[in-house]
């Protein structure tokens, strides 16, 4: 099982890790990650039409896709915010309603 993991990896990689793959040469983030989300629509679009036949699937697959990396990248926003500015946690719309910490 470990050895199908690493050779799983040695896919993934190259392909999904921007960090990896030569995108790696672009310095901006943002434009990096605007990129990788192109390429997901674009084959959520491909595989919804080659499986199905389908060009409603299509819809679905891409805002399946859209909801999950979102989800992802807000997780990643809140874990580092509060790895880094753990205060911003502490401001008063997180507060109960006698204004102190429950």
């Amino acid at each position: 099982m470990k050895k199908i993991v690493e050779i799983f990896k040695g896919f993934w990689s190259p392909i999904m890790d921007s960090n990896v793959n030569p995108l790696k040469n672009i310095t901006n983030l943002k434009i990096r990650h605007m990129i990788m989300q192109i390429l997901a629509f674009m084959w959520s679009g491909v595989f919804s039409l080659y499986i199905v036949d389908s060009i409603f699937v299509f819809g679905f697959t891409a805002i399946a896709h859209a909801l999950l990396i979102a989800a992802i990248f807000i997780t990643m926003f809140v874990f580092v915010t509060a790895e880094k500015k753990p205060q911003i946690y502490d401001l008063r719309f997180f507060r109960g309603k006698d204004g102190e910490h429950e």
